[in-house]
């Protein structure tokens, strides 16, 4: 049995074995959910970010790869234009407990998630440089395409409030956030590969390119204390949501909102 079979199933057998105990007092509800996510739905304030994340690592790695070959000239001047695509999916199981029973409405809940995330950024520059002590410059002009993927089991605590749960459809807000497991550093990776011409008054043209790929773990230990986080991805979750009774037992719901991005998912949910 696999890493995840297990965690799913210890999960699942606790909750069975607590509930008889805490039913008492109110009721639980098991759903499964498989949803779409994307970055792109956020526009320029997410196309502005990754640009900024991705310029100074392309800048230094073109400059250090020219310089490499022409170690008098040095930088005047850099620009760069990104456009990027997103896209992924995230299934998982989830319990949730409601103390006030089949009416009330505040509940919270533990998931089991299966993120798999992906950016890709494609991005046009255009350097300047000067050859130190005389007049000579050179150009460097071209482009570069990136991914960023992040392959991650978390678990997420969430707080929701149905809203009207006496009503066959009826809304819910959710807010929570967890943790990945420290594997998913080691899942995840950003890569990116370059290429352009780089012309001058003093130089012959001639193609300069580069690539390089780093899992999350190695980005890590490379920045030491200055990585944002620890051993694991944080997530961050708030969804709004319609809930649909079929039966007394049996839910659908579809929901979005945040979760690390921007997701649409929908699932079927089982009360007990």
């Amino acid at each position: 049995m696999t890493l995840k079979r297990c965690l799913f199933v210890v999960f699942l057998a606790g909750l069975l074995l607590a509930a008889p105990t805490l039913q008492a007092q109110g009721h639980f509800e098991f759903s499964g959910h498989y949803g779409r996510w994307s970055l792109n739905l956020l526009g320029n304030l997410a196309k502005d970010t990754l640009n900024d994340m991705l310029k100074d690592e392309l800048e230094d790695r073109i400059l250090e790869d020219i310089q490499d070959s022409y170690p008098g000239f040095s930088l005047t001047s850099y620009e760069q234009s990104l456009d990027f695509g997103s896209g992924g999916d995230n299934f998982g199981l989830s319990v949730r407990y409601y103390p006030g029973g089949h009416r009330g409405s505040f509940s919270v809940g533990l998931a089991v998630e299966q993120c798999s995330f992906k950016v890709t950024p494609s991005v046009t520059s255009l350097m300047e440089l000067q050859e130190l002590g005389t007049p000579e410059t050179a150009t460097f002009s071209g482009s570069a395409d990136a991914e960023a993927r992040i392959k991650a089991l978390a678990f997420l605590l969430s707080l929701r409030w149905d809203l009207f749960p006496s009503m066959v459809v009826h809304p819910y807000i959710t807010f929570g956030g967890g943790i990945s497991t420290s594997k998913a550093l080691d899942d995840s990776f950003v890569s990116y590969s370059y290429a352009g011409q780089l012309t001058g008054s003093a130089i012959p043209n001639e193609t300069v390119s580069g690539s390089d790929s780093r899992t999350l773990r190695e980005l890590k230990d490379e920045a030491d204390t200055d990585f944002p986080f620890p051993n694991f991805i944080p997530f961050l979750q708030l969804n709004l949501g319609l809930k649909a009774r079929l039966t007394s037992n049996i839910h659908l719901f579809v929901d979005g909102g945040v979760l690390n991005g921007l997701i649409i998912r929908g699932g079927v949910t089982l009360r007990l």
